[in-house]
Parts: C-alpha cells; structure tokens; sequence
C-alpha cells in the first residue's frame, strides 16, 4: 500500500531534527525522504499550492520576481511528480505546512490523492508556555523583534489544526503533544519513527538544538533594541546567521517567562486551549509558577544582560582572538569604542525601539500630508506591529485590503503580520 505521510510541525517542535535526520538517511526502511532537494519542505510546498506566489516569504527574501517564481514552481511540480511516480511511503515535512490556508490544503490533498492510497497527516502540539517562549527567542533570533508581547506569539491552536480534520478526515490525522515526558524515549526523533513503525538506532540523528540560553537571549534582545538596525544588504542574513550561532555557546540557564506574563494570555485563550485539549485528551498546561527566575518584564530581562557585561567582554574577545585579523573587524572595534564613550548607539540615532513615540519620526513626516485612507491604514498597522500588537495590526491591514484590496504590497504585509502570530 502506498502511503503519504505529511509531517506538519507545529514549529518548535523538533521539527529540524527530524527533518535532518531523514535528510541524511534518504530512506528508513520503507519510509523515504520525499526527495525534493531541500531538507526542510514547507517552503516548497507552501509556494507550489499556494494562489499567491510570494505566500513563501523566501521569494521576497530572494528578491524574485513572478517570471522567476513561476520557472521555481515548474522545477517543483517536476520533483513532486516524481515523488508521485516513486510512490511506495514517502515523507513530506515542512512546518510552514501548518500555516498554510484550508484552500491550499484541499488542492495539496488532491493533487496527491490520485497517486497514494492514503494520506496521514502527523502534528506535534506543544504546550502554549512554551511555544510562546520559543517563538518569541526565534522571532528574536531572525526577526529583529525588540518587544516582550506574549499575546503575539500565542498558537492558536484551533485555527491552525481544525482544517488539517476537515482537509483530510479526523483519522488521517495523528497529533501528539510536544513535551518530553510524553515522547518515545523523550526525543521528537524517535517518537516520529516509532509511530511510523520504523524504529531508528541513536546514531543517525542528526539533532539541531537551535534554543539560546537566558543569558544569550538577553544580551540579544539588548542588542535588538539599542544596536545599530542595520538596513538591508546583500549578506546580511548570513551576517544575522552567523552572530546568533555565535551567542549559542554563551550562558547556561535557561529561558522560562513567569506567569505574570504567560497567564493572561492563557485566560485569554482558555477556549482554544480547552479546544486542543479535547482533541488530544489530555491537558497541555505547562506553565510553572514557582520558577523564580523567570522573566517577569522587559526591565528584567534587559536587567540580565547587563548583569553578562564582563561575560560578553570575555566571551567576543575569545570568539575574536579565533578569527583572522581584517579592517572590517578594525572597524567594528573602534564602533564599540565610539559607543562605550558616547553611550550611543551607532550614527548617535536613537534607537528605533527605544522611542516611546507610537509612530517612528518618518511616519509622523510622512502624515504630515494629507494622505489616502489607505496608506494612513497601512502606517497604523506598521505601527501596531512594530509594538507587538499583532492583533489589532492585522484587523487595520484587513480593513486596508477591503477598502483597496488592490493597493501594492497590502497583502505581503498581512502574511508577514500573520506570521508572527
């Protein structure tokens, strides 16, 4: 019997692992790695099913143009039709799956459909703490966030999984939630395949810790807010890369938010929670309130970068002491000499989010004019975004779209919106 098996995430779920593992392998047994040239699948995935070619962020971030989108997606229709001739039981995984739309989902399971007998779809649930926690260290990490909203980074359970039961049938669908205690062996790797009935000897896994400790996401999130926010350059999210790979050697403890933060948002949510928790048949909760360590605020947490001053000091020269001497490198020094002196971040700017002003200086120029609804509507969204109000950014991007649902760049700037959620 053929079979498809569609790995879906949800993000921050040992999903990396799993999909370097399999990467590596090619094979398991019976189980095969649909080879579509890439380790991880979402992004293919998400552009080939998708009716809004830049619904994968990494053609913006590439800069292609549609001509360009369109020759991407024929190369990979041609890689998923012979991930369909190949048939036998082929694995596809990519956690940008999760947020893809119902509409998106039903043209994926019918395109495959004729050429698997079944489809199973298998999800990891991670409890909402935690999620919250890891998102908010990832959107850090990649997405120059410089606020602490954890309404923000809420999962929304119900919305993402319910359409993956009505796409594909409720018993085609195997969740299971993301925490050690509940995981074969307490690893994501061995839980995968061992529910797919291919046990995997220790050896092959390939594991990809990507968390940060406290102290490296706190001078991180320092940096975020008070460094030099660098605008685009060819490079820079290799340059991004390789300063977060550096901070994961850096601290010990580990990230936990305390319930002054993470509760309210749960108490919010407590409907969609008990909704996931019906699903699974069992609890999800995971917030510890006797963690007095926990980060409370953004004062605490900025608190606790200053306190690895001397730490960072010791830790950039050993990391500098192993690389070779360059101008560039020169250069950056005597920066960090101009702002020890100075007490100002670079170009002496205040830094963007170290404003208290709910508009940047170049919004409040631009409304000086008289402006159009519609980009007013737009400004207001960047805006709420910028301060981690995620929420009502995107209803003010929704009610742009519905005035002019043709206004360039509205819709990449909800998906963008909506990807933070």
């Amino acid at each position: 019997m053929s079979r498809l098996i569609l790995h879906i995430g949800m993000p921050k779920t040992g999903t990396s692992s799993i999909q370097e593992t399999f990467f590596a392998e090619k094979a398991l047994n019976e189980l095969a790695y649909a080879d579509l040239g890439v380790a991880n699948h979402g992004g293919l995935i998400t552009s080939f099913f998708s009716d809004n070619p830049y619904a994968w962020r990494g053609h913006r971030v590439a800069g292609r143009k549609p001509k360009e989108v369109t020759q991407f997606n024929q190369q990979v229709s041609v890689k998923l039709q012979a991930v369909c001739s190949a048939q036998g039981q082929q694995i596809i995984s990519g956690e940008d799956i999760w947020y893809m739309p119902e509409s998106s989902l039903i043209k994926l399971r019918d395109f495959f459909t004729p050429h698997f007998d079944r489809i199973d779809v298998i999800g990891y649930v991670r409890p909402p703490a935690s999620f919250i926690t890891s998102t908010f260290q990832q959107l850090l990490k990649n997405h120059n966030l410089a606020h602490l909203e954890p309404g923000g980074y809420y999962p929304h359970y119900r919305n993402k999984f319910e359409k993956f039961d009505r796409v594909f049938g409720r018993d085609n669908v195997t969740l299971r939630v993301f925490a050690p205690e509940q995981l074969e062996g307490g690893d994501a790797v061995v839980d995968f395949c061992q529910l797919l009935g291919e046990p995997i000897p220790s050896e092959k896994i390939q594991r990809v810790n990507e968390s940060l400790s406290l102290e490296a996401t706190a001078v991180l999130f320092a940096y975020r807010r008070e460094g030099p926010q660098y605008a685009a350059y060819p490079g820079k999210a290799r340059d991004n890369n390789a300063m977060v790979t550096g901070l994961k050697q850096f601290g010990t403890r580990k990230l936990r938010f305390a319930g002054d933060l993470i509760t309210p948002e749960l108490v919010k949510h407590r409907d969609d929670i008990a909704w996931m928790e019906q699903r699974l048949g069992q609890s999800i909760t995971d917030q510890d309130e006797s963690d007095e360590n926990a980060i409370t605020s953004v004062a605490q947490l900025l608190g606790v970068a200053v306190d690895q001053f001397d730490a960072l000091e010791a830790y950039v020269k050993q990391q500098q002491n192993q690389a070779e001497p360059s101008p560039e490198q020169l250069a950056h020094w005597i920066e960090k000499l101009r702002t020890a002196i100075a007490g100002r971040n670079s170009k002496g700017l205040t830094p963007f989010y170290g404003s208290k002003s709910f508009f940047t200086e170049e919004q409040i120029a631009l409304m000086e004019d008289e402006l159009p609804p519609v980009i007013a509507l737009r400004e207001l969204a960047l805006a709420f975004e910028r301060h981690g109000r995620i929420d009502e950014a995107n209803s003010v991007i929704e009610a742009a779209i519905t005035l002019r649902p043709n206004a360039a760049g509205l819709y990449k700037l909800k998906e963008r919106i909506v990807s933070c959620r």
